[in-house]
């Protein structure tokens, strides 16, 4: 029985070893908007805001509610004892523009807490198209460089052979093998960044960080479009700047509307008995018995020692401070956006370059070694083919990185 379970432990795949499915970039962007934290969190800020809208908008029908109360004292000439029960309706008839602009101002809150939903949205998208390409710029680095260490050990041992048959190779050998030395330090380099930009990945994904990542690969670099209009504008930072100004001003106006007239208009209907032989009392309603009162009443505040005028000075100082911030994010934006478009230009025609010389760099130094076997050529000139070679990879997936890191950034900067 022990032998048979050894032998099915070698047949069957540890569950780490089994094949992954290759992840792609619009699954790691889905699963990192299921996973994240912060996304909850301005949804709700999205739900407050549109709960302050549906207050202000009830605030404009006319409220009801139901009012009663008892009192008693002594003796009758001082006061009556009564009770009364009322139904009583108020509504604001004319509020010199107050509730129009608070109700203003709260839409604009939720326009900038929907934006600022977006803004978290679409940091996380530029944090998973870093890491992904990060990720795999560091699979194409292990990829070229485990290559390499492949052809220099092929070649170590086609030294070392020769050198055994008796020809002065040896500081060749010696050459060689601190090539190789070097080269492997610089592969556990790359295993490293690897590890950290899978456990960093992984997170985003609200997966374990130390799980297992296959990624799909990207389509290789495109020729980018050229850019019209001003997609900048349409970032979701000048969104919220605009209605964070927006709602500063009507601050200005909810203000100055404390200067108008107020006008309101309150019923009631109810019964006040009057538990004692006594005339009625004095007040709003001061008979007894069964009915109703309709009443039309008026303010128009007009001098308050200089407290309205500091608030409008302060709801106008508000009002400056948030057109001037909304000019310093259109400004930001602008710039990162305009950083990022230059970017994928130049940086396309070094992908392509880099490209193009890859298969050259191969070829010359497959030529170089074949030489030095036919005895032509030195070891130094192998290895410094051999490093010329992995030097135009490495550019190459570097230029590539930086390619998707200006995409990622031109997309996070140009769209809504």
């Amino acid at each position: 029985m022990a032998v048979l379970t050894g032998a099915l432990a070698c047949v069957m795949p540890a569950p780490a070893l089994v094949a992954q499915q290759p992840l792609t970039l619009d699954e790691a962007l889905r699963e990192a908007h299921a996973a994240n934290a912060s996304l909850p969190v301005a949804a709700l800020g999205v739900n407050i805001a549109h709960t302050e809208v549906r207050e202000l908008q009830a605030g404009r029908r006319p409220s009801l509610s139901l009012e009663g109360g008892v009192f008693a004292g002594a003796p009758l000439d001082y006061t009556t004892s009564q009770g009364q029960l009322q139904l009583v309706g108020v509504d604001s008839l004319y509020t010199g523009g107050l509730r129009r602009a608070n109700l203003n101002a709260a839409r604009y809150h939720v326009d900038a807490a929907g934006a600022g939903f977006r803004v978290v949205e679409k940091d996380v998208d530029l944090a998973v198209r870093l890491r992904f390409s990060e990720l795999l710029r560091a699979d194409e680095e292990i990829t070229i460089r485990e290559q390499g260490i492949a052809r220099l050990r092929t070649y170590l041992t086609e030294v070392q052979n020769r050198k055994a048959a008796g020809q002065p190779v040896g500081s060749d050998v010696l050459t060689t093998q601190v090539r190789l030395g070097t080269e492997e330090a610089v592969l556990a380099d790359a295993e490293q960044s690897r590890d950290e930009a899978r456990l960093q990945l992984n997170d985003l994904l609200g997966r374990d960080p130390d799980s297992p990542l296959v990624l799909e690969p990207l389509a290789a670099p495109a020729p980018p479009s050229a850019p019209s209009g001003e997609p900048w504008l349409n970032a979701p930072e000048v969104r919220a700047a605009a209605a964070n100004r927006g709602a500063a001003e009507s601050g200005i106006a909810a203000t100055r509307a404390e200067r108008h007239p107020q006008l309101a208009l309150s019923a009631n209907l109810g019964v006040l008995p009057v538990f004692a032989d006594s005339d009625a009392g004095t007040g709003i309603n001061s008979g007894s018995g069964f009915g109703g009162m309709v009443m039309l009443s008026m303010s128009w505040p007009f001098w308050d020692g200089g407290a309205y005028r500091a608030r409008l000075d302060r709801a106008q100082i508000l009002a400056t401070q948030a057109r001037d911030s909304e000019a310093v994010v259109r400004r930001q934006s602008r710039l990162a956006w305009e950083l990022a478009s230059a970017q994928l230009t130049r940086l396309y025609e070094q992908v392509q370059s880099w490209a193009r010389n890859v298969p050259l760099a191969r070829d010359a130094y497959l030529q170089t070694e074949s030489i030095y076997n036919g005895g032509a050529a030195t070891a130094l000139e192998v290895l410094d083919a051999y490093a010329a070679w992995i030097t135009v990879n490495d550019s190459y997936a570097d230029a590539v990185l930086r390619y998707r890191q200006a995409e990622a950034s031109y997309l996070r900067w140009g769209t809504p």
